[in-house]
């Protein structure tokens, strides 16, 4: 299950990201029938204070994620291992959140000469792959988290320009 809140996107852009998250989850073997993340789409200022108050960066950064679990890189992950981590109302993992700032998302798509859309898909399947734990430390890591987002961008005909 994805929630939406903040700015507004259009329905066939958040139908898109809901089959992008449902193909993500599947494809690095979760079950997202079990699974709850909050995806925000908020403009630069409101950005900026959030890395600020989460981070300490004072600039608007375009994806932020707040991941709720640990230790589930590569794992399958199942209800009675996270029972503290379930949402009463819907008997869902809480996966964690995504913040995704639309203005760096379209000055972005401008730069690298693709769509907005592409860039806004991008920062999403970017900020899931944090709170499934990729991460991009290192080479290695940027590497595999980076050959993860283009096989699941490639999927929606959504690759570079």
């Amino acid at each position: 299950m994805i929630n939406f809140i903040g700015e507004e996107l259009n329905k066939k852009e958040l139908k898109q990201l809901k089959a992008i998250y449902k193909y993500t989850l599947k494809k690095l073997g979760q079950n997202p029938r079990i699974l709850e993340t909050n995806v925000k789409f908020v403009l630069n200022a409101e950005m900026q204070e959030l890395n600020l108050r989460t981070r300490e960066v004072d600039y608007a950064t375009d994806v932020l994620s707040f991941p709720n679990l640990t230790n589930i890189f590569n794992t399958k992950i199942k209800r009675k291992d996270f029972p503290l981590d379930i949402n009463p109302e819907n008997n869902k993992v809480f996966l964690g959140d995504i913040v995704i700032n639309l203005d760096k998302a379209i000055s972005q798509a401008l730069e690298f000469g693709h769509t907005t859309e592409r860039e806004v898909c991008y920062l999403f399947v970017h900020g899931l792959l944090h709170l499934l734990e990729f991460d991009h430390i290192d080479d290695l890591d940027k590497n595999i988290m980076r050959i993860q987002e283009e096989e699941i961008l490639s999927k929606f005909k959504l690759k570079r320009s």
